[in-house]
């Protein structure tokens, strides 16, 4: 899915992503790995790091536009792995 006005913001299923914003109990700045996309323009963002907030949902409804790709590792690739 590409972001309107941002054509390199593509997110894909299993990209790690931060938060930009705080979504629904998962605060701005934590980050996880999309499940999926959804026709409405959200992702299923299952939270994995969480910044001083150890109790919380692990999975969130987020708008795509909410989310900031974390680049992967050098010499690793995006998407599902082998």
């Amino acid at each position: 899915m590409v972001v309107e006005g941002c054509p390199a913001h593509e997110i894909v299923p299993f990209d790690k992503v931060e938060l930009t914003e705080a979504i629904e109990s998962a605060p701005a700045g934590a980050s996880g790995t999309v499940l999926d996309l959804l026709d409405d323009g959200a992702a299923i963002v299952e939270i994995s790091a969480l910044p001083l907030e150890p109790i919380l949902d692990r999975l969130v409804f987020a708008p795509v536009d909410k989310l900031r790709r974390i680049p992967a590792a050098p010499g690793k690739s995006r998407g599902v792995a082998a």
